[in-house]
């Protein structure tokens, strides 16, 4: 398949993504300093939970159409925004989502990059949502967990009607309906690698470690 964008505008969003991470981490800096919230211990949380996800995500099944199922690369940021919240968690996400396009970069349309690159990983935000309504840690880190599954789900969905609006279908494969192609598309690599997640989830989520916030003290 052939990039509707051209390679110089690919090239532009790949150095846009590194000024953009950059940003990030000042923008972090800069209201983290004023609500003295930041500290450079989460810094090098933070920037250590990235490396890590951008390292494991390249331990993966890559599958014949497209997708592919990552050794639970996921799981530190998604600890990481269980840990820092939602403000921290998204920039996290953010910051995630645009390694993933800098190592393997792919542009269909600007708006197929928000929602594959940015909106999907920003999500992982939403793994601390329920961590105040819910005192059981498993729950609750499970249930945020889930959320942010569905709705990288979600964003990765909406995407794919557009790719497969445009004809980005593979021989063979029904082309008619892009809602339904883009519902089965994306489920076929997404539930697994969440399933994957969740196997490391659930019982890390019972140990001392995670109990006693020993990642992060």
């Amino acid at each position: 398949m052939l990039n509707l964008l051209t390679f110089d505008a690919t090239e532009t969003a790949v150095t846009l993504s590194v000024v953009a991470i950059l940003l990030a981490f000042v923008l972090m800096l800069i209201i983290g300093k004023k609500k003295n919230s930041l500290t450079s211990k989460k810094i090098t949380v933070i920037a250590l939970s990235v490396s890590l996800t951008t390292t494991l995500s390249f331990i993966k099944f890559s599958l014949p159409f497209g997708g592919s199922i990552t050794l639970f690369s996921l799981v530190p940021v998604i600890l990481v925004s269980y840990y820092y919240g939602v403000y921290l968690g998204a920039l996290t996400g953010l910051i995630t989502g645009l390694l993933q396009f800098i190592t393997s970069p792919y542009l269909l349309t600007p708006l197929t990059f928000a929602l594959d690159y940015v909106l999907a990983f920003s999500a992982v935000c939403m793994a601390s949502i329920f961590k105040k309504a819910i005192n059981n840690k498993t729950v609750s880190l499970l249930l945020g967990a889930s959320s942010f599954y569905l709705l990288r789900y979600l964003m990765h969905f909406l995407a794919g009607m557009i790719y497969f609006s445009f004809g980005y279908v593979y021989d063979g494969f029904p082309a008619s309906n892009a809602v339904i192609y883009s519902l089965c598309y994306n489920l076929v690599y997404l539930l697994p690698d969440f399933i994957i997640s969740l196997v490391f989830l659930l019982p890390f989520s019972r140990t001392k470690t995670f109990k006693n916030n020993l990642l992060i003290s």
